[in-house]
């Protein structure tokens, strides 16, 4: 710890005592006047409010005093005086309060491992930790979390991970066995119990396995340090290496006696698959399938703790019931769909605070700093934020490769050239996102510049069409081919699975099935629940479906679209796509060290998914969001927006 910090800790003691000195003063001042108790009330309250913030601060400032002051250290070794973003946490924050979010499906598992859903890595995400993060503002730059500090080799190939003394996981009640069962240290084992599980070929969790396939070992050194050593190098070694989440033993595997296979029965059916234990922020306190989930504050936490002490999630799958529970006050926070936040959300009860995109950044710094002095408007009740982040989420149409139909390149490219984009692009999204030509989004600089979206052109795609030999040879208005080799002619008719939650997908579905129909194309819409959706996707069991994909800083797109990863079950190549040149590039740019040589290999394999057109790239997607205005520090960053550097002042919680 350096001087600077004991001297605060020091001085926020001695204001602690004061503020509790004074306390008692007041209580036995209304010993001898107890007429004026319930006239100063509040201020007790206030007083108490006081210390409990005093006490989070001096805890903070502990945990986040440097573990070494070595500032002589070499570029390879990694060591800092501060907690992942604690820059962006206001001083004159107070905690409490709660918040409330929608959230359009919950399938009850919440084993992120072996469940691959939107609302179950959120969970996971507020439950646990990794050892560093990304800095909100500069994302190339990582900071400590779980890690006290860490070492590179020289060769790139070894990082040494030195673990915070004291972090522990969650006390929870077994949902097996109903043993209540206490807090333990997060070490070094569960690191290596997170290296072992995913290396059990029994689980299904292919795609987080095909992250690590270039890992050789996760080495214990200590019970607080270990090493994470990889095969080869990998131009992503670093990002995977620091975001890496340990995995308790002692809640999934705890019988020592379970074979490999038993074990890999328990991660896949057990009842522990419907609750998490994590050593994050917040702990989950409960929840009801199909309804509501409910999180509150660890309040051992390790890290600076989170100023909102509990946080609910809703279950409400259509965006219109919504956008009534935020203007009722049911909800908090959610987000608007381009109709709403056009349409729906224009009345005086609304305030704009980022309404330039380019801008959105400055603007909500701006607005925050205005509301902090009371200059902003007061008769209003929900703030409105548009922005991009630097992980761009997109959109897309993807076809299934098992089928015959979707096997030649030229079906797959007339289908995108039938696809209506600006039409979708200016009816259903109002123009808020871009229209795409490839698997790279925003600014990455693997998007090669000199490829452009493909137009919409019937003329040309039936012609196309044609080329492959499909014509309407019965004049039914579909258009057929021999597609078996067996002389019977098949009617080019499919259908498209989209999500039963919200309207977006079928106003998008609705346009392309018209655009098709007027091309001799029977497009059938197939509108399901998210969990049914997510099977399948896993068994391969379905025509085309509309879908998006999180945009990431720096991609490796191994995972989905790697010929290896087209017959694993849970894979994210679930359209089973298969290109020898995509894997010889997508291989070699996993390997480049090199930024030049890899920045050329995925434009390279950018041009070649382009040419292929395995999806119809739709569009790339821009956050719109809606939240009640009593939170302060609703702050655009870089990486968009972050939900544990909010807070509500004491009178509005």
């Amino acid at each position: 710890m350096n001087d600077r910090s004991g001297c605060m800790i020091i001085v926020l003691i001695l204001l602690l005592l004061s503020n509790i000195v004074g306390f008692y003063l007041f209580i036995d001042s209304n010993s001898r006047y107890t007429v004026a108790v319930a006239e100063n009330t509040e201020k007790i309250d206030f007083l108490n409010s006081n210390i409990e913030n005093l006490k989070e601060k001096i805890a903070n400032i502990r945990i986040a005093a440097p573990v070494s002051t070595n500032t002589s250290s070499p570029e390879n070794i990694a060591t800092f005086t501060h907690f992942a973003n604690s820059e962006f946490r206001p001083d004159d924050a107070v905690s409490g309060g709660i918040i409330t979010q929608a959230i359009s499906s919950f399938s009850g598992n919440l084993n992120s491992l072996v469940r691959s859903e939107a609302t179950t890595s959120m969970i996971d995400s507020a439950c646990n930790d990794t050892l560093a993060a990304r800095n909100l503002m500069e994302p190339e730059r990582y900071e400590p979390k779980l890690a006290k500090k860490w070492e590179t080799s020289e060769d790139g190939l070894t990082y040494t991970i030195h673990l915070k003394k004291g972090i522990t996981w969650h006390p929870y009640v077994d949902p097996v066995t109903g043993e209540k069962v206490p807090a333990k240290e997060v070490t070094a084992d569960d690191f290596i119990f997170f290296w072992e599980t995913i290396n059990n070929q029994e689980i299904p969790c292919d795609p987080i396995r095909t992250y690590f396939k270039l890992v050789d070992r996760i080495e214990k050194i200590d019970t607080y340090s270990f090493k994470i050593i990889w095969k080869e190098p990998y131009a992503l070694s670093k990002g995977f290496s620091l975001t890496l989440s340990p995995l308790p033993r002692h809640y999934y595997r705890p019988d020592p006696s379970w074979t490999d296979s038993e074990f890999a029965a328990q991660m896949i059916t057990s009842k522990r698959n419907q609750f998490i234990i994590g050593c994050g922020p917040y702990y989950l306190d409960s929840w009801k399938k199909g309804e509501s989930l409910t999180l509150k504050r660890y309040e051992n936490y390790y890290g600076p703790k989170p100023y909102i002490k509990e946080v609910r999630y809703k279950v409400m799958p259509e965006p219109n019931i919504q956008l009534v529970e935020l203007k009722k006050g049911g909800i908090d926070l959610m987000g608007l769909t381009p109709e709403q936040w056009m349409k729906e959300t224009g009345s005086s009860d609304f305030k704009v605070v980022t309404p330039d995109i380019a801008t959105a950044i400055q603007d909500s710094f701006d607005w925050n700093k205005k509301k902090i002095a009371g200059k902003t408007p007061k008769d209003y009740k929900i703030e409105k934020f548009q922005y991009i982040s630097a992980a761009v989420p997109w959109f897309y149409m993807a076809y299934n490769q098992e089928m015959p139909l979707f096997q030649d390149r030229n079906v797959r490219r007339a289908l995108t050239m039938l696809t209506d984009r600006k039409r979708i692009m200016k009816d259903v999204r109002y123009n808020f996102g871009k229209i795409i030509a490839g698997p790279f989004v925003g600014s990455s600089p693997y998007i090669d510049p000199e490829v452009k979206p493909i137009p919409y052109t019937p003329d040309k795609a039936l012609k196309l069409l044609k080329k492959s030999g499909w014509d309407d040879t019965d004049g039914d208005g579909l258009l057929d081919k021999d597609l078996n080799g067996d002389g019977k002619r098949t009617p080019f008719k499919f259908s498209l699975m989209i999500s039963n939650s919200g309207s977006t997908a079928r106003q998008m579905g609705a346009i392309i099935q018209s655009d098709l129909k007027n091309a001799g194309i029977q497009l059938d819409l197939s509108p399901i629940e998210w969990s049914a959706f997510v099977d399948k996707l896993n068994n391969k069991s379905f025509d085309s479906c509309i879908l998006g994909w999180t945009g990431v800083l720096d991609p490796d797109p191994y995972q989905v679209w790697h010929s290896s990863q087209a017959d694993l079950k849970q894979s994210s190549n679930f359209i089973s796509f298969r290109n020898k040149e995509a894997d010889k590039l997508i291989e070699q740019a996993r390997t480049s060290i090199d930024p030049e040589k890899r920045k050329k290999l995925l434009r390279k394999f950018y041009r070649l998914i382009h040419d292929e057109q395995p999806y119809t790239f739709l569009f790339s997607d821009v956050s719109l969001r809606a939240q009640n205005k009593k939170y302060y520090n609703n702050l655009v960053y870089k990486l968009g927006m972050d939900d544990n550097l909010i807070w509500i002042p004491r009178d509005l919680q």
